[in-house]
């Protein structure tokens, strides 16, 4: 089976970080966004894939290259935006699409089981399958109502509560078959779940597909927080998990779960936990206390500080004694003075240097 991923978005609810690093490369519990999408398509067979690169898209290149794991990797390139079914006629000229394909968004990270959707989608010789999760809010969200042979009856985008035919949300993963790509207009912004969906659904040939397992669909920081934590959760448990090269003094205290990446160090007296991912190569210094954060890679935290429910992009320089509080985003690349102290929800962009305090809900241009 072949995949497309679409990734060309400009992840516009997750800047400040994403000016300096797409969407697909933020970390989720150790590794890139995109490589747990990798990882499910490999596990089900998927030996090629093409993503649907925009914005940073030299960054994504330079990570994965043309290969992943024995996959091959291509890119197609968006010169403008193109929707969300334009991205797929523009990256099926890149290979043969001579059978079912699949399709989906690059910042879902989903626990499914692509061979039972695909028996799924025989079975109803549809010509569109989507897969679809039960949300408790549909409000955010794309979603369905089914007859009981699991057609797709009608698809309403992000409806009142009241209006809503039911809480079963299109998880943004699809199996297509070839014929689709007719329906979709070259170098032209085009929608699947506007202008393909309704369509399709009239004639009976769109189908859904219900899957129980864990989905994140990462718009924000607060989804992107909520994956971190609730994935750590599964994949730690009540233990920490400390990746090889990776140093904690034995005088430190971590309380699960807790994630230190690769080369990172955490020095004497720290505190670190509950619910605390360290990426690669980081430095915490001693008597340092770490809350409900996530710390991206390569960042140096110094001594006497203090981290509570913040966000700390990669290659991030914080002096000693410095407090950090709830809410907080730090971008790529900032540098924070000793004894400064950055108040909730303030947000410091790429590059900028912080020598003194930020007021709550401060943004630092």
């Amino acid at each position: 089976m072949k995949a497309i991923i679409l990734a060309g978005g400009y992840a516009t609810r997750l800047r400040p970080i994403s000016y300096v690093i797409p969407k697909l490369l933020f970390p989720v519990v150790g590794k890139p966004m995109v490589h747990w999408t990798l990882d499910m398509l490999k596990k089900f067979g998927v030996n090629e894939v093409i993503l649907g690169v925009n914005y940073l898209a030299d960054l994504l290149r330079a990570e994965l290259g043309s290969t992943y794991d024995g996959m091959h990797v291509r890119y197609s390139l968006e010169k403008t935006p193109l929707g969300t079914a334009g991205p797929i006629k523009l990256a099926s000229h890149l290979t043969k699409l001579h059978g079912t394909f699949l399709a989906m968004n690059g910042d879902v990270i989903a626990d499914i089981n692509i061979r039972r959707m695909l028996s799924h989608h025989l079975k109803t010789e549809a010509s569109i399958t989507d897969a679809l999760h039960e949300v408790m809010d549909p409000r955010r969200f794309g979603v369905v109502e089914l007859d009981s042979a699991h057609r797709i009856l009608r698809f309403v985008e992000k409806p009142n509560l009241n209006e809503a035919p039911s809480r079963l949300a299109n998880a943004g993963i699809y199996l297509i078959e070839p014929d689709v790509l007719r329906m979709i207009p070259d170098d032209r912004k085009f929608s699947l779940e506007r202008q393909i969906f309704p369509g399709l659904a009239r004639q009976r040939r769109l189908s859904g597909f219900t899957f129980p397992g864990y989905w994140f669909d990462i718009g924000n920081l607060s989804d992107y927080q909520r994956a971190n934590f609730e994935l750590l959760s599964r994949k730690a448990g009540k233990s920490t998990l400390q990746e090889k090269r990776s140093k904690v003094s034995n005088r430190s205290a971590l309380r699960p779960p807790v994630y230190v990446g690769r080369g990172s160090r955490i020095e004497s007296g720290s505190s670190l936990g509950p619910f605390v991912l360290i990426g690669k190569s980081g430095q915490v210094g001693k008597r340092t206390r770490i809350t409900k954060s996530i710390i991206f890679d390569e960042v140096t935290i110094g001594e006497g500080s203090r981290v509570d429910g913040a966000v700390i992009a990669s290659n991030v320089t914080i002096g000693k004694n410095v407090k950090i509080e709830r809410g907080s985003t730090l971008s790529p690349y900032v540098q924070v003075g000793d004894g400064v102290r950055i108040g909730e929800n303030a947000v410091v962009h790429p590059y900028k240097e912080v020598a003194t305090n930020v007021s709550p809900g401060k943004h630092v241009m």
